[in-house]
């Protein structure tokens, strides 16, 4: 009989703005300066979120107020990230209960937006809509040309 498998997941670093794992630190910092640490006027490549804001207001006098690519919620240039070195601890240990699978059921309902709640007469009104939906592609006829934005175009009749 062989060793039991340890049950520590190894934790990879992380892009505070988008989420995505990477193998090291080194090709974090490569993505974070590619995809949000860029200028968006001369493409220049900026180590911090408040680096790239100073450098578009002093260089080309416009202001940025979001990183972009990032996720809802973290587009803030106020936090200054640079690979891993100053992620919120609160986004940290959340981050690492979701990787591990401790994060308890409301609190996955939470993160989904409307707090997992649904109004039984919402869901009804969504099931007849779908039936509906599903009836009128099932009865047209083979090779019958759908309406895609909900009528017929106008025929003028045949080329002349």
């Amino acid at each position: 009989m062989g060793r039991k498998r340890s049950k520590k997941i190894d934790l990879k670093p992380w892009c505070w703005y988008c989420e995505r794992e990477f193998e090291d630190e080194k090709v974090l910092i490569q993505h974070q300066k590619a995809r949000h640490f860029k200028c968006h006027l001369c493409s220049k490549r900026l180590n911090t979120a408040n680096g790239m804001v100073i450098h578009v207001a002093q260089v080309h006098k416009e202001t940025v107020r979001v990183v972009p690519n990032a996720m809802r919620g973290r587009e803030t240039t106020e936090v200054d990230i640079f690979g891993s070195l100053g992620v919120p601890e609160a986004d940290k240990a959340d981050y690492e209960m979701r990787k591990r699978g401790v994060v308890e059921p409301e609190q996955k309902r939470a993160r989904q937006g409307e707090g997992g709640q649904v109004d039984a007469d919402q869901l009804k009104w969504q099931l007849e809509q779908h039936r509906l939906a599903m009836q009128q592609q099932q009865y047209a006829p083979p090779g019958a040309v759908r309406p895609q934005f909900g009528h017929a175009p106008p025929f003028g009749g045949p080329p002349a």
